[in-house]
């Protein structure tokens, strides 16, 4: 059996904005860890746990233990593979602000003290990877072939997310210039690139293990009705008091955005179904939840729904400023010092609908009825009932439907457009997703989760 070592080298470009906390200071709640020399990099410990983590439903256990190491009560054994931190491939990296709120549910308004901000490195910045895997009696050389023959194609495919609120599409990472190497130690050249740290055999193609993604994704797309604004708040006193958010330089609509609002739309519509104890028990399965209270033994649940950031196109909004004022609701006059402005999005002339606002939701390990309420969810936001953004209270954020694809990612693959809702020959379709939303109402019935 040979021994030998692969090595895999490429960069790792965020197509998103990284969140790795570091901890906080005087600047923001949450700071991107950075090194000494004040530059930010991806932990070696991070990017292996998502790798890990992402991977484990779909390889052998025992086999997966062998190549990344375990640790029991009674045995351990060490990873084969060893990773360096991902350091800065450019000499700085642009680290912003953004800022967040926690909005009750009740009374849909910002909790008190609610208001937080955080840091996160721009979209764009590259990060230099050189990821090491062992081979031996233990770890085959084509198991670990394989191995990161998978591993290239999920960052090369954008399907891996690092960091935190990924769920929130945070994180989103691509690899390129990537190259496998081998060096087999039965060969001597090979033996001496690994003593001399140069390149060893190039593998240009490897088998990769099969990694099916089974959830249950909505792709819907949108024209804007209205006027869109996800408000954030320049620092330069020249600029308008609010503007929509960016990300290097660029509109965004941002998955916290999105996100917020399906759940409050999830939530409206399962107590409307449902007593708020059972709705709630649905809602933090789903949505998941982290407990208040700073308690050690404090419970958490990781979120299933997934939603993407989304980089809205230059040429079809035009920003325009607009000016408003505060009124007295008693005297009905304007409130002293209450003239502000702000610059929403609009839509440029259009002729007919155009698919200009793109939501995708992604629902892990989905259950029927589950699926049902993200069908009621979609309808909300199809026909303009569901507003996303800020100042909704003056009409922004409306949207309408254009067309969506419905993906199990097995043998449900459902188009949603005018010609399914207007079709005969589409009612098996129609059909189809009626039922999830039966199986909503049938948990009303049963009384089950």
């Amino acid at each position: 059996m040979s021994s030998g070592k692969l090595v895999l080298k490429g960069k790792v470009k965020l197509i998103s904005p990284l969140l790795i906390g570091g901890g906080e200071s005087d600047e923001s709640d949450i700071d991107v860890i950075k090194d000494k020399k004040g530059n930010p990099f991806i932990p070696a410990t991070s990017f292996i746990g998502v790798l890990r983590h992402y991977l484990e439903p779909h390889i052998d256990k025992a086999k997966l233990n062998n190549f990344w190491g375990y640790s029991l009560k009674k045995e351990s054994l060490g990873s084969s593979v060893s990773c360096s931190d991902l350091a800065l491939d450019e000499e700085q990296a642009k680290v912003i602000i953004r800022d967040g709120v926690r909005i009750d549910s009740k009374k849909g308004m910002a909790k008190d003290k609610g208001k937080y901000d955080y840091e996160v490195i721009e979209r764009g910045v590259s990060f230099k990877l050189r990821m090491t895997a062992n081979y031996n009696d233990e770890v085959t050389k084509e198991f670990a072939k394989r191995m990161f023959g998978t591993i290239k194609s999920l960052l090369t495919e954008r399907r891996i997310s690092l960091g935190a609120k990924s769920n929130n599409g945070l994180g989103k990472v691509e690899l390129s210039d990537s190259q496998i190497y081998d060096y087999d130690f039965s060969n001597k050249k090979n033996v001496l690139a690994w003593l001399t740290n140069t390149d060893g055999s190039k593998m240009n193609e490897t088998d990769k293990f099969e990694i099916k993604d089974k959830s249950f994704v909505i792709d819907s797309f949108f024209d804007l009705k209205t006027s869109l604004i996800v408000k954030s708040y320049p620092s330069d006193p020249n600029s308008p008091d609010s503007i929509n958010i960016k990300s290097n330089g660029q509109n965004v609509l941002p998955g916290t955005s999105i996100k917020g609002a399906i759940r409050a739309r999830a939530e409206r519509i399962l107590k409307t179904k449902f007593d708020d104890d059972k709705a709630n028990l649905i809602l933090n399965d789903l949505f998941g939840f982290v407990e208040d209270d700073k308690d050690r033994d404090s419970k958490a649940i990781r979120s299933r729904v997934k939603v993407e950031e989304y980089l809205i196109p230059p040429g079809k909004f035009v920003e325009e400023i607009q000016s408003r004022i505060k009124i007295d609701r008693f005297t009905g006059g304007t409130i002293a010092g209450a003239l502000f402005d702000s610059m929403p999005l609009f839509r440029k002339e259009k002729s007919g609908k155009e698919d200009v606002i793109n939501i995708k939701i992604i629902l892990k390990d989905a259950k029927d009825y589950e699926k049902g309420l993200m069908l009621l969810v979609l309808k909300d936001l199809w026909t303009g009932d569901l507003a996303i953004g800020g100042e909704k209270s003056v009409g922004r954020g409306v949207l309408e439907g254009v067309h969506a694809s419905i993906d199990d990612g097995n043998a449900l693959k459902i188009e949603i457009n005018d010609t399914l809702i207007n079709d005969p020959k589409e009612q098996s379709n129609r059909d189809t997703l009626q039922e999830f939303v039966e199986a909503l109402n049938g948990e009303v019935e049963n009384g089950k989760k």
